[in-house]
C-alpha cells in the first residue's frame, strides 16, 4: 500500500505541534531550542499508523521556507486554527503555500474550543475558515473541534484520517527514484541519514543513486521507513536513506537524490508563475526573489516574456535565473516569496527545466509554451523538430508524466520513425518546404550542379542525422528526391544551357582531353581556359555528373576516355606481372612522380590496384 504522508499548517501557537502529539503520542519539537521557547523551528516528523506519516511545520513566519520545504513532501494538508483567534496571517500564507505546491484537499481542525465559552464566535469562526477555504480552492474533507482540555474530536479527526487517506492514489508516478531531503544526520555505527518522502520509483539496498546538484554517486547502505528496516520503498513513502562513504557536507535540505542521469542540474527554468489574489506584490523584469523547489530555498531573478509585469491574480510564462543551482522535473511546483519583507507571493510550474538556445529564441520559446503537459508534449515535439528525440528521451524530459507519453502520442497523431524517434505532420511539412526552398535557392546560385551531398543539406539546414534519414526516404519514396553518386537531387531537375555554357564546357573538356593520361591540376584548367574559378569549377562538376571527367582528388582531374585508356594498358600489365612498382608506373604512363602519385592513390582508393607495401597488385575493380 502507498504511504500517505499528511503535513500539518497553520499559524503559530495555534496547537499544530500538541495536535500531532494527541494524535500519535509522538511530540515532534525534537530540538532543545524549541522546547526553550515553546514553538517549533523545523520540520517535525510522526506516525499515525504504518502507512501514514504527519509532518508538522513551523508557525512562525520566520521559518516560512521550512514550512515550504515540509509541503513539498506532502499529499494532504492538515489545517490548524485555534478557536480563540480564528483565521490568522500565516493561516492564510501556509493555506496559500499548500494550494499553490497542488495540495489542494485534507481537513480541518480547530483547537483550543474548550478556550471560547461563546458558541456562536465558533460558529463566526467556521464561517470564516469555510470562506477562506472557497477563496483558495481548497477541498475540506471534515472540519473537527478539539477540546485541548479532554482531547474532544481527536479520535474523531483521526478517524477521518485513517479512513480516507489510505485510499490516495498518486499520478505521474516515474520509474526512476527521486527524493528531495529535508534532514541529514549521523548516526554512530552507520554515517550518514538523509531522510525525505519518496516522490517517484523506488530503492533497495545496493542500489546507486546520484546527488544532485553534485552529481556525484553513492550507494544505499540501508532503508528505514516509519521507524523500521526496509527492503525497498517506493513513490508515497517517508524514508531514511543511510548512504554509503557519503560526507555529510555533500548533503543538506534541498539536496536530490535519485536514478543516475535522470535528472541535471540547472540554473535556468521556464516557468508558469500565478500571483496570488492576495498579494500586493508586483513581479516585474529582472526581480530578485525566493525559490521553494521542493525541500530547498535558492534566490534568483526572473525575465518577464510577454507583459512587462504580473500583479495580483495574473499568470504568465517566464525566465527564472538561479543563483545556485538545483535539480527539478518537468511540471514540478514551486513557491515564490518576495525578497525583502518576505512574503508568499505567487506559485509556479515548471515547463522546461533545461532550455537552450539563443535567448531571443528561448524567449519566445517561454512566451508561447503551454502550460497544459499535453500540449506542451505536442507543442516540443513540433517546436524541435529539426532534432527529433527518442520516446525514451521524451519520457525523461516528463519526468512527472513519463508513463503518459504513450497516450498522448495516438491522441496527438505523433508519429513514430522506425528507429523510434518522434515527429509531428506540422514538423514534416515544414522539413519538406524547407528542403525544397533549399534545393530551389542552391540551383538559383548554382544551376549546374543539380546533385547536392547529404552533408552540405545538414549543415545549411541544422539537421540531426536521424532528422535527414528520416525526411530523405519519405522524399525519396514520394518521388520528390532522386538518390544520386555523390548526394541528392530534386526530381526532373535538369540545368538549361545555352549556346555560352555549351561552349565553355566544350573548352573546358578539349583542355582536359588533350592532357593525355597526364592529371591536370584544376589551376592549369583555369589559366588555360580564361574563366574565372568558380565558373570553371562549375563547368568540371557538370562534366563530372556527364561522366565526362574523373577528379583524382588533391585538384587532379583526368578525362574519362584518358582514364579507360590508362585501366587498359594497366590490365594489360598485370596479365604478364604479378606487381606494379612505382617505377614500372612511370615507365608504363610516361609520368612524373608529381602526377604518377595522385593516380596512383585513385587507383588505390577505387580498387584499380591493391596497395601492398611498396608494390602494388591488380584490383577487384580492375579483374572484373
Amino acid at each position: 500500500m502507498p504511504q500517505v504522508v499528511v503535513g500539518t499548517a497553520g499559524h503559530i501557537d495555534h496547537g499544530k505541534t500538541s495536535l500531532v502529539k494527541a494524535l500519535t503520542g509522538t511530540d515532534t519539537d525534537r530540538l532543545l531550542e524549541e522546547k526553550e521557547r515553546g514553538m517549533t523551528i523545523d520540520l517535525g516528523f510522526a506516525y499515525l499508523n504504518e502507512s501514514i506519516t504527519l509532518i508538522d511545520v513551523p508557525g512562525h513566519e520566520k521559518f516560512i521556507r521550512n514550512m515550504a520545504a515540509g509541503a513539498a513532501n506532502i499529499h494532504y494538508g492538515l489545517l490548524v486554527v485555534a478557536a480563540d483567534d480564528g483565521v490568522m496571517p500565516q493561516t492564510r500564507e501556509h493555506l496559500d503555500i499548500l494550494t499553490l505546491l497542488g495540495v489542494n484537499r485534507g481537513w480541518v481542525a480547530l483547537t483550543k474550543t474548550d478556550l471560547v465559552q461563546d458558541s456562536d464566535w465558533i460558529d463566526l469562526v467556521e464561517l470564516d475558515i469555510q470562506e477562506l477555504l472557497e477563496d483558495r480552492g481548497f477541498d475540506s474533507l471534515s472540519l473537527t473541534r478539539i477540546n485541548n482540555l479532554t482531547g474532544d474530536g481527536v479520535e474523531s479527526l483521526k478517524s477521518d484520517i485513517l479512513s480516507l487517506a489510505v485510499d490516495q492514489k498518486f499520478n505521474f508516478i516515474s520509474e526512476n527514484f527521486r527524493m528531495n531531503v529535508d534532514r541529514v544526520f549521523t548516526k554512530t555505527g552507520f554515517g550518514t541519514v538523509v531522510t525525505g518522502t519518496v516522490l517517484n520509483g523506488s530503492i533497495k539496498p545496493g542500489d546507486e543513486i546520484e546527488i544532485l546538484p553534485s552529481q556525484s554517486r553513492v550507494k544505499i547502505r540501508g532503508l528505514q521507513s516509519h521507524g523500521g528496516s526496509a527492503r525497498t520503498v517506493q513513490s508515497g513513502d517517508r524514508a531514511a536513506l543511510n548512504l554509503a562513504h557519503t560526507k555529510q557536507s555533500e548533503l543538506q535540505r534541498g539536496t536530490v537524490l535519485c536514478t543516475p542521469h535522470s535528472l541535471q542540474p540547472t540554473r535556468r527554468i521556464i516557468a508558469h508563475l500565478t500571483m496570488i489574489q492576495s498579494t500586493d506584490w508586483i513581479v516585474k523584469n529582472k526581480q530578485r526573489l525566493r525559490f521553494h523547489f521542493g525541500t530547498s530555498e535558492v534566490l534568483g531573478r526572473v525575465t518577464t516574456c510577454g507583459s512587462k509585469k504580473l500583479e495580483k491574480g495574473h499568470s504568465g510564462n517566464l525566465i527564472l535565473d538561479l543563483e545556485s543551482s538545483i535539480a527539478v522535473a518537468m511540471d514540478d511546483r514551486f513557491v515564490i516569496r518576495s525578497y525583502s519583507p518576505m512574503e508568499t507571493i505567487a506559485g509556479g510550474i515548471v515547463l522546461d527545466p533545461n532550455p537552450g538556445g539563443t535567448w531571443s529564441a528561448m524567449r519566445e520559446l517561454a512566451r508561447t509554451m503551454p502550460v497544459d503537459p499535453k500540449e506542451r508534449f505536442g507543442y516540443l515535439v513540433s517546436h524541435q523538430w529539426k532534432t527529433p528525440n527518442l520516446t525514451g528521451r521524451w519520457k525523461s524530459l516528463f519526468f512527472n508524466s513519463s508513463e503518459q507519453i504513450d497516450e498522448w502520442q495516438d491522441e496527438l497523431e505523433i508519429f513514430k520513425s522506425s528507429k523510434g524517434f518522434l515527429f509531428s505532420k506540422k514538423g514534416e511539412e515544414k522539413a519538406q518546404d524547407e528542403l525544397q526552398i533549399f534545393f530551389n535557392q542552391s540551383y538559383a546560385k548554382n544551376p549546374f550542379r543539380p546533385v547536392i551531398t547529404a552533408d552540405a543539406i545538414k549543415t545549411f539546414l541544422k539537421w540531426s542525422e536521424a532528422w535527414f534519414e528520416i525526411m530523405v526516404k519519405k522524399m525519396l519514396k514520394a518521388g520528390i528526391l532522386e538518390e544520386e553518386k555523390g548526394g541528392y537531387a530534386l526530381s526532373g531537375y535538369t540545368p538549361e544551357f545555352s549556346q555560352k555554357d555549351l561552349d565553355e564546357l566544350s573548352r573546358v573538356e578539349t583542355i582536359m582531353n588533350q592532357s593525355g593520361i597526364e592529371p591536370i591540376l584544376f589551376r592549369e584548367i583555369t589559366e588555360l581556359c580564361g574563366n574565372n574559378p568558380k565558373r570553371v569549377r562549375d563547368l568540371i562538376h557538370i562534366l563530372m555528373e556527364q561522366e565526362k571527367v574523373q577528379g583524382l582528388g588533391s585538384n587532379f582531374y583526368l578525362h574519362h576516355t584518358n582514364l579507360e585508356s590508362l585501366l587498359h594498358d594497366i590490365r594489360e600489365f598485370f596479365k604478364t606481372n604479378h606487381t606494379l612498382t612505382v617505377a614500372d608506373f612511370k615507365n608504363l604512363t610516361g609520368l612524373s612522380r608529381k602526377t604518377a602519385i595522385p593516380l596512383l592513390e585513385y587507383l588505390d582508393k577505387n580498387q584499380f590496384t591493391v596497395r601492398q607495401e611498396n608494390i602494388r597488385i591488380i584490383g577487384d575493380a580492375l579483374n572484373g
